[in-house]
């Protein structure tokens, strides 16, 4: 197993026949396979390229045999599961995977691929690496999605690669006001780079920071007891426009879930389906998760009940934000 960010090195080091691309993050999948398309100068045009739809072995193997038109390699891409999935039998059950037909198929694929003569590469996508295990000639390509300091690397990486210089903190601020959701990180990082100079100040002026963020850096700002810089994010907030309600939402929601992060036992990825959020808010949420005791969290969300229900009863907003705001810093 290869980690994403080592594909381009290892892809220069070794001659895959094939590749499971695995994970739970669809952008970093897809930007594995335009490396390895860059890599062996394959360009997606129709004719170097098949794509096919949950295929069979011998359509597999035809699509392998059958060589490009514009390219010294074919690329085989299979989006869709190839190995049997569990099927829901319509009582809430998982049925079983067909053994045999998995058998068959993993029989085959190794089959195919000990006869590899260098004119075809394969790429699966998959949730999972587990059917693709022990298979020779194929690697596995961890395709998760990547943790705060993989995103650094990469933007690090990605600009070093166009000739433009950017710092860790630098990336770190681009990490961060992207919440780690790569397909923003690589579209503001790529902003940064056609403006040339990517400094602190840059990436200030143009790295777009949704309210998620700022909503984060004010709890930030509350945990470090820091009654000026919460006052001024929360100001700086409803000068641009937000609502206080809404505001109010996004703060609650913020805290539950950090109490979740803080009295749970469960996954980062567990908690984030659970609550129907990206992980990127779960790992904030974490962040400042640490700087509470499990009790100080349980208060916390007493005054933010206490301040929905006077919301309710019509209470000028800015005052209950503004006692909102005083309270937690108690906490």
């Amino acid at each position: 197993m290869i980690k994403f960010l080592e594909l381009r090195e290892k892809l220069q080091s070794a001659n895959f026949s094939a590749l499971c691309l695995y994970g739970n993050d669809s952008w970093v999948k897809h930007r594995a396979l335009s490396n390895v398309l860059d890599f062996f100068g394959i360009q997606d045009d129709g004719f170097s390229v098949d794509r096919l739809e949950q295929p069979t072995m011998e359509e597999l193997t035809l699509a392998c045999m059958t060589p490009a038109m514009f390219s010294p390699k074919k690329l085989v891409v299979c989006e869709q599961p190839f190995f049997p999935e569990k099927k829901d039998d319509g009582y809430g059950d998982k049925t079983k995977t067909n053994s045999k037909k998995l058998a068959e198929l993993r029989q085959g694929l190794t089959n195919l691929l000990s006869h590899a003569d260098g004119s075809f590469c394969i790429v699966f996508f998959a949730d999972s690496d587990k059917n693709f295990l022990g298979i020779n000639g194929l690697e596995t390509v961890d395709c998760n999605r990547l943790d705060k300091p993989s995103v650094i690397k990469w933007i690090v990486a990605f600009a070093r690669r166009q000739g433009v210089q950017i710092d860790s903190l630098c990336a770190d601020r681009i990490a961060a006001y992207c919440l780690l959701d790569m397909s923003r990180v690589a579209v503001e990082t790529q902003k940064l780079i056609d403006h040339g100079d990517v400094t602190t100040e840059t990436v200030e002026m143009l790295v777009h920071k949704d309210t998620e963020f700022a909503v984060y850096d004010l709890s930030s700002a509350i945990a470090a007891k820091n009654a000026a810089r919460a006052t001024e994010i929360y100001r700086g907030l409803i000068a641009r426009g937000e609502e206080p309600r809404a505001l109010f939402s996004l703060i609650y929601n913020f805290y539950r879930r950090v109490y979740y992060v803080k009295t749970s036992s469960f996954s980062t990825e567990e908690i984030a389906g659970y609550l129907g959020v990206k992980p990127a808010a779960v790992f904030f949420a974490g962040e400042t998760a640490e700087r509470y005791k499990p009790m100080q969290l349980k208060r916390a969300l007493d005054f933010l009940s206490l301040a929905d229900a006077r919301l309710k009863a019509f209470v000028d907003d800015g005052e209950v934000m503004n006692i909102l705001i005083m309270q937690l810093i108690s906490l």
